[in-house]
């Protein structure tokens, strides 16, 4: 299977490095627009190099890896649909939902498959909370507290720092919660959010957001987001009516299973990754879109999915902007 990766920022190099060590794959072409960088990778990883996206798209390419900033994913998905190229998008999909809605339209239209990276949802602590959940083991849950957070992230031309952009800590940060917390526990019934904000300069800006949602299930969560730590750092805990599942990355036991009236005991021999690179979850997800491409099989996660994640963030800066709780039932979409 031939790919093209589009954007050699931080994720793009990632790409890169995961599809590096996939055997059924060539990396056919890198686009990026410093191309002394770009010729950097190319030679790396023994691909071709291209400035102009539409010569990429005229090669043979199969799928096209658009590894870009938020407030580019769809005009580079539109083009990669409309010349028959499968799609692999970094999260989240779109900046709102009409994006979405706009994305998922035009690769239907034009029969080619969309894939967008929930990474969250491969990686093993998480994957393992979520069967635990599933299979009944901490019985009903009730409540759950996750956090996520690092250093205010320094990207290029500073598009972070302009929510028009990126969507701030709330969608590019907490997209990866809103996808596992809907996965894992259902649809959620109601969204509210505060957030806070300072900008500084030479890094120094930071940003905050507290999410609470309400499941349908009755189930209420908790989601802490932050760019203003000193390192990245990620956390949970699932409390339900039979027992209680955490995660601190700090830890030396990647998840621990506490159940009523018995020890604390480790729920599992899961190994904390090294990186979010090679040997990861990233090249996991990356090997499961490219089986389901070759088996034509439907991923773990969905387009319309990735869309329904945009659709609580959107909720939850909604809230934070009229500082009321927004009620995502009334909100229907038809895919």
């Amino acid at each position: 299977m031939k790919i093209g990766v589009v954007g050699t920022g931080t994720m793009g190099k990632l790409h890169l490095d995961a599809w590096s060590n996939m055997k059924a794959v060539t990396i056919s072409g890198i686009l990026g627009r410093d191309k002394s960088l770009v010729d950097q990778l190319a030679e790396k990883y023994r691909s071709n190099t291209y400035t102009e996206y539409e010569e990429l798209l005229n090669t043979d390419i199969d799928v096209i890896d658009i590894c870009l900033p938020t407030y580019l994913h769809k005009e580079f998905v539109t083009k990669a649909a409309q010349h028959g190229k499968h799609i692999i998008c970094e999260k989240p999909l779109a900046l709102n939902l009409d994006e979405c809605r706009a994305i998922l339209e035009i690769c239907h239209t034009y029969g080619v498959q969309l894939f967008v990276g929930h990474t969250l949802r491969f990686l093993p602590e998480y994957k393992h909370a979520h069967d635990q959940v599933k299979s009944g083991v901490i019985g009903e849950p009730g409540v759950v507290r996750l956090s996520r957070g690092g250093p205010y992230p320094l990207g290029r031309d500073s598009w972070y720092q302009d929510e028009v952009k990126s969507g701030g800590v709330i969608l590019d940060l907490g997209i990866h919660e809103f996808d596992w917390v809907r996965w894992t526990f259902g649809e959620v019934e109601r969204v509210m959010a505060k957030q806070v904000k300072r900008k500084g300069e030479n890094g120094n800006s930071i940003e905050y957001a507290l999410v609470t949602l309400r499941m349908l299930s009755g189930t209420i969560v908790h989601i802490e987001l932050s760019w203003a730590k000193e390192t990245f750092e990620s956390a949970f805990e699932i409390a339900g009516n039979k027992g209680m599942l955490t995660h601190s990355d700090r830890e030396s036991y990647p998840i621990k299973l506490k159940i009523k009236n018995e020890e604390e005991q480790n729920s599992g021999e899961v190994a904390l990754p090294k990186s979010i690179g090679t040997n990861s979850p990233l090249q996991l997800q990356l090997e499961h879109f490219t089986k389901c491409l070759e088996n034509d099989e439907k991923p773990i996660i969905s387009a319309e999915d990735a869309m329904k994640a945009v659709e609580i963030a959107v909720a939850a800066i909604e809230s934070v902007n009229s500082g009321q709780p927004v009620s995502l039932l009334t909100k229907k979409e038809v895919f």
